[in-house]
Formats: structure tokens, C-alpha cells, sequence
């Protein structure tokens, strides 16, 4: 057995569990590392930081890893139980990627082994890591084939359409994503100052603009005393960005009566009633409302309402009763593949379509709740043409009673492509593949 003793932190177990959860329980990454580094004892400082890259390191790199083990494993990889197999990515990828001395991965993923799988197995995973070192001393390695045939075309469509390196794009998505945060009262200037005073440095976006919003360049955010007061959140910069752009043009109304629809856990929310609006936020699950009733709360501008529901319904809300509405749909969320790097494994072809229709019903139904003159940001975290560019060309076909108001601030340079649509890609910033279009229903 391992001589680490076994109510020791140990980051290549905790890894080994998360991955277990992701791949055989279908958890989400973020939710099952969650689980596991706070585990008792939880993990902290670097143990933290090596369980972290090392699950998400084997979600980005899974096929291509799987790729590399397949012939050092005469028994095929996809019979063997999860452990067994999630040890061995774990190991590839500490050979390949994580620049470990060989000696040290193999020894280390073994005594992990060790606590986790029959002793019948141990040597198995032994002589298998052991052959991969040994085909690295002629060059061996895994190669840079991280996404599906039909995801890589996704992809290469999505650099045409936005003209930036195909390759380069695809190799974005293959990285850790950056930390981004996003100031409450709008105010970037004085967010940086105040965190600097804790030792978290944050810079402005290379090449773009969001009012509040900076990356964290150094320091710990999420343990600043600014993010336990809520005068700050972390959130994705061109997530932020659609919100600034709703929360632009409510600046200028007198009446700011506003539904947030698939509202989720409130951060959007959370800006917008920082700003004065009386915001519904309506979502199918309920427990995530009630996370944007306290986030809300905490923040000292308490939520209008919330509706648990399904909003290609009725739901009981008067046509016309919205002066604006926030429509962030549920889509496949392949924008987001650096922070849910599980995505490229779980996503088909087909979910593109089913996730379409979707939000062609949920706009049809944002579109009668909100008053003429009002404005509609229909917004996914995914770039896909049918989800976004198409969607809103065939919504502005059926609804003549709608029509586009990009807006012209300095800060929106950068993010509105030629049809006046907010659209951001991973190698412009860092930021999640996001498209959005604001419309407003004519008077």
C-alpha cells in the first residue's frame, strides 16, 4: 500500500474521484472538483491547484490521451472500469503534458492505484505507464486531435464566420480559461483599487471593453473580502458584456420592469437590480431561484419576483408586461469548452438542433411579454450559426414588429459583428464564445 496515510490529502486520488463522477455518474466538472477538493481533509495551495489541472487536463486531452494508450493496452481501454481507466489518463497525461520526470508519474499514479483498485490491477496499470515512458524515449506522444471530427468542423466554421485563426481557435479551447470578475456598481477603476489593496491584481481585456469587468492577472479573488461582501462576482467577460449591454440601455428608461428568463443561479439578475430595475427572474429549477434570491439579498437590491417555470408557457404573465427581458436561453454551451472541457464528449451533432427549436419557443414567448418599445437580448454561450445568427434571422422573419438596436458606445468595439450582434471569440481576450443580438419591439 501507499506509505501516504490514508486520511492525507492526496490530489491524484481526489483527481481520480472526479473524474469517476464526471465520466461514469454524469456530473459536470465543476460540480464533482467541487465535491472532491473540499473533501475532508479538503485540499489547499498547490495539492489544490495539481488536482484542478490535473482533472481538467485529462477532460481537454481525453481523446488524444486515449489515443496514446490504445497501444500499450492489448486489452482495449473500454472494458476496463472507470477507475482503472481514469488512473490511466491521469498518469498519460502527467508523462505528455505536466512535464513530470517519467519515474515520478508512473511511481506516483501507481501508489494512487494502489488505494483504489484489486491488487490484480495494480500491475497492470504499472506495465502500461511503463511502456508509455518507455515510447516517449523515441518521440512517442500523444497528438493535438483534443475535439470530435464533427465539433473540429464547428469550429473551423465558427473562425471563418468571425475571420480569426481556425487553429489558433482550436488551441484556445484546449486551454485553462482565465478568471474574470465583474464589478457590481460598473465601476473597474475603483474594483482595482480596492483589490489591489488585498493583493489581486486585474487587468483590462487585450483588445476588447465591458464596463466593470477585468481579468485577474494575479492574487486570489474568490478569497478577497470584495467577493464575500458581493461587490464583485466572478463571471465570464463577455457573459458580462451582454448583461452591460441590457443594462445600457436601461439607464436611459424611466420604467425598468425586467425579466431575467432561464435566470439561473442570479448573477445576471444581480447586475441588473444593482442598477434599480424590478427584475422577475424566471427558471425551471426551482433551487437555482432561490440561490438568486439570497445572491440578491446579499447584495442589498432584493429581487422583484421569481416564477418557477417553463417559459415557452404562459405562466400566468400579461403580454406587454415587460419593458425588457433578458432571454441568456439554454443552449449547447459549446462557447464555454474551457471551463466544461466534458462538453466536447457529451455534445452530438443532434443537440444543436433540439436546443434550437427550444429557443425558438422561448423567444416566441419573450417576444409577447415585452412592450412595444421595449428591448429583447436573446443571448447562448455557443457559437454555433443555428443557435445564434440563424436563430435571430428567422425569429426578425416571423416577428416584423422587431428590429435590431445595437448601439454605438466606444466600449462595444470590438464585440458587434456586421449585423450589429454581440459576438466574442476565445482567442479575442480570452473570453467564452458568447453570441447575443439586443432587439427592440417596435412602438
Amino acid at each position: 500500500m501507499s506509505d501516504r496515510p490514508k486520511n492525507q490529502a492526496d490530489p491524484r486520488l481526489r483527481a481520480t474521484q472526479a473524474l469517476v463522477l464526471i465520466e461514469q455518474d454524469g456530473q459536470g466538472s465543476q460540480a464533482a472538483l467541487r465535491h472532491v477538493l473540499d473533501l475532508q481533509p479538503p485540499l489547499a495551495g498547490p495539492d489544490r491547484g495539481l488536482c484542478t489541472e490535473l482533472v481538467y487536463g485529462v477532460l481537454r486531452r481525453r481523446r488524444a490521451l486515449d489515443r496514446w494508450l490504445e497501444p500499450s493496452c492489448r486489452q482495449g481501454l473500454y472494458d476496463l472500469e472507470e477507475p482503472a481507466l481514469a488512473l490511466l489518463r491521469l498518469g498519460a497525461l502527467q508523462l505528455a503534458d505536466l512535464r513530470v520526470p517519467p519515474h515520478a508519474a508512473v511511481h506516483a499514479t501507481v501508489e494512487t492505484a494502489k488505494r483504489v483498485l484489486p491488487h490484480k490491477q495494480i500491475g497492470f496499470i504499472h506495465a502500461v505507464l511503463r511502456s508509455l515512458a518507455q515510447r516517449m524515449l523515441t518521440g512517442d506522444r500523444p497528438d493535438d486531435r483534443d475535439l470530435p471530427d464533427w465539433l473540429a468542423r464547428r469550429v473551423a466554421t465558427w473562425a471563418a464566420r468571425t475571420r480569426v485563426d481556425p487553429v489558433a481557435l482550436e488551441r484556445a479551447l484546449s486551454q485553462p480559461a482565465p478568471l474574470f470578475v465583474h464589478a457590481l456598481d460598473g465601476d473597474r477603476a475603483r474594483l482595482a483599487t480596492e483589490l489591489a489593496e488585498e493583493g489581486v491584481v486585474i487587468e483590462a481585456l487585450d483588445g476588447l471593453n465591458a464596463p466593470g469587468v477585468g481579468r485577474v492577472a494575479d492574487g486570489r479573488f474568490l478569497q478577497s473580502q470584495v467577493f464575500a461582501d458581493r461587490r464583485a462576482l466572478a463571471q465570464d467577460a463577455a457573459s458580462a458584456a451582454v448583461v452591460e449591454w441590457l443594462a445600457e440601455w436601461l439607464e436611459t428608461q424611466p420604467s425598468k420592469h425586467v425579466a431575467d428568463i432561464a435566470a439561473g443561479h442570479g448573477v445576471k439578475s444581480a447586475r441588473l437590480v444593482h442598477t434599480g430595475a424590478d427584475v422577475t427572474a424566471i427558471d425551471t429549477n426551482g433551487d437555482k431561484l432561490l440561490h438568486a434570491v439570497q445572491l440578491c439579498e446579499q447584495i442589498g437590491h432584493p429581487l422583484g419576483a421569481t416564477i418557477t417555470g417553463d417559459a415557452t408557457k404562459e405562466l400566468g404573465i400579461a403580454h406587454g408586461t415587460f419593458d425588457a427581458i433578458l432571454l441568456d436561453a439554454p443552449c449547447t454551451a459549446l462557447g464555454t469548452l474551457r471551463r466544461r472541457p466534458e462538453l466536447r464528449h457529451r455534445r452530438m451533432a443532434a443537440d444543436i438542433l433540439r436546443m434550437a427549436d427550444l429557443q425558438a419557443r422561448l423567444l416566441k414567448q419573450a417576444a409577447k411579454w415585452l412592450r412595444p418599445g421595449g428591448v429583447l437580448v436573446y443571448a447562448v454561450c455557443s457559437f454555433t450559426e443555428e443557435e445564434g445568427p440563424l436563430q435571430i434571422a428567422e425569429f426578425l422573419a416571423e416577428h416584423k414588429d422587431f428590429q435590431r438596436l445595437p448601439g454605438d458606445s466606444p466600449w462595444l468595439d470590438g464585440w458587434l459583428d456586421d449585423h450589429g450582434d454581440l459576438v466574442s471569440t476565445t482567442v479575442r481576450g480570452g473570453v467564452d464564445g458568447f453570441f447575443a443580438a439586443r432587439l427592440q419591439k417596435i412602438a
